[in-house]
């Protein structure tokens, strides 16, 4: 178990797809900003999954995908970060609040307050070399993380 987030990719938006969805699917962008069929059959569904896999370049329709970590490493960063949750509430209440949650996404107006914590992130350290390692690690995969989401409009997704 561990945390992942992602962002979608805007091929369907944009008529980007290898080949198109089948009428059937009610093919949409869900909330999360990521493909969704409507349809309730579940050969329907399946069709869609195995459909929606290679329907454009990026495998399932991610653009990015980072493994934050296991639930031990979130753990760690929670520990280490908690001190300074009032300049990092997003990372801290938003992000490594579980080391598992999943289903949950970072609107487009949270992901630029996410932007100017990471500034703050890049004062923060830790005098044991692995611990400082894995901060640096985590800041620059929130740093891809904003930086995709802002080139797309498209939420960062756990």
């Amino acid at each position: 178990m561990g945390l992942d987030a992602v962002v979608h990719c805007d091929c369907f938006e944009r008529g980007r797809l290898r080949t198109p969805p089948r009428p059937e699917w009610g093919v949409r962008v869900d909330e999360e900003c990521g493909r969704s069929p409507t349809t309730s059959h579940l050969d329907e569904q399946m069709a869609f999954d195995a459909w929606n896999s290679t329907a454009c370049e990026h495998e399932d329709g991610l653009l990015l995908h980072h493994r934050l970590g296991n639930i031990a490493l979130i753990a760690l960063l929670r520990m280490l970060l908690n001190p300074h949750a009032d300049r990092l509430p997003v990372i801290v209440k938003k992000i490594i609040y579980s080391g598992t949650h999943a289903g949950d996404f970072l609107s487009l107006e949270a992901v630029e307050q996410l932007a100017l914590e990471i500034e703050f992130l890049a004062g923060v350290h830790d005098e044991d070399r692995r611990n400082e390692k894995f901060i640096r690690h985590f800041e620059r995969q929130l740093r891809e993380l904003v930086d995709c989401s802002r080139k797309v409009g498209k939420p960062i997704v756990f």
